[in-house]
C-alpha cells in the first residue's frame, strides 16, 4: 500500500491502523463534518496548544461533583455550538478542544446534532474520563503529518483516487 484514501474518515480507526502499519506515499482523508476535520487539522498542526487547553479542561472538570460536572459540560456544549455557528480561524484550537472534551465526557462518545445542526448529546456518567491523552494526541499528530485533509462530500476524493489507491 502506497496510496490511501478515506472518504468518510469519522473516528479514524481504519486510518490510524493503516498509518501504523504501512509507509505510505500519499494519504487523503475527507469527512463532511467540518468540526471533526478541524479537530484532525489541529491535532496535526497545533498539538501542543491543543494539549494545553485539554489539560485545563481536565483539571477543571475531574474534581467537580456530579451536578457541577453537568453545569460545566452544558457550558462547554453551549460554547461548542456557538463556535460551530460563528467559526473563525482564531477559534479553531478551542473548537477542537471542545469537540474532544465533549467526546470524552458525553453519553457513549456520541456525536449527534439536532435539526438546527447544534450538538445535543447529554453528559455521560464517567468517574474519571481521560480528557487530555497527551501521548495519544502526540502520536496522532506525528502520524497525520503527511495526510491531506478535506471537508466535504465524499466525491471530492475522486481526483485523488487512481488505480494505485486503496480506498
Amino acid at each position: 500500500i502506497k496510496k490511501y484514501a478515506e472518504p468518510f474518515v469519522g473516528g479514524g480507526a481504519v486510518l490510524f491502523d493503516i498509518l501504523n502499519r504501512y509507509e505510505l506515499e500519499q494519504v487523503y482523508i475527507n469527512d463532511i463534518n467540518g468540526e471533526l476535520m478541524n479537530a484532525y487539522r489541529v491535532v496535526k498542526n497545533d498539538a501542543h496548544e491543543l494539549l494545553d487547553v485539554l489539560y485545563k479542561y481536565q483539571e477543571e472538570f475531574i474534581p467537580l461533583d456530579h451536578d457541577s460536572r453537568k453545569e460545566y459540560f452544558a457550558s462547554k456544549r453551549e460554547r461548542f455550538n456557538e463556535l460551530k455557528v460563528q467559526f473563525s480561524a482564531g477559534s479553531r484550537i478551542e473548537l477542537a478542544a471542545l469537540m474532544i472534551f465533549l467526546n470524552k465526557t458525553c453519553f457513549n462518545g456520541l456525536y449527534r446534532v439536532n435539526k438546527k445542526g447544534l450538538y445535543n448529546v447529554p453528559m455521560g456518567k464517567y468517574k474519571n474520563p481521560l480528557i487530555c491523552d497527551s501521548e495519544n494526541i502526540r502520536e496522532c499528530s506525528q502520524l497525520l503529518q503527511n495526510v491531506q485533509m478535506h471537508v466535504g462530500d465524499y466525491s471530492y476524493c475522486r481526483d485523488f483516487i487512481d488505480e494505485n489507491t486503496i480506498v
